[in-house]
């Protein structure tokens, strides 16, 4: 008896890419996102610090 094998693509649908790009391979659409500056930072408080250390740092900067 011979085993067949089952491909691991079965079931999968076939994505035309060419309906998001341009006619330079850019894509078309999409969402704008904002950035923050890299020389600005934002500080938060961590939460869960309840077990830490009384002189750890609290807070996190995020870049």
């Amino acid at each position: 008896m011979k085993k067949t094998k089952k491909s691991s693509h079965a079931g999968m649908v076939h994505v035309d890419h060419d309906m998001f790009t341009n006619k330079d391979g850019f894509k078309n659409g999409g969402v704008e996102v904002e950035i923050t500056k890299p020389t600005e930072t934002q500080s938060v408080q961590v939460r869960g610090t309840k077990r830490m250390l009384s002189e750890k740092k609290k807070d996190a900067d995020w870049y």
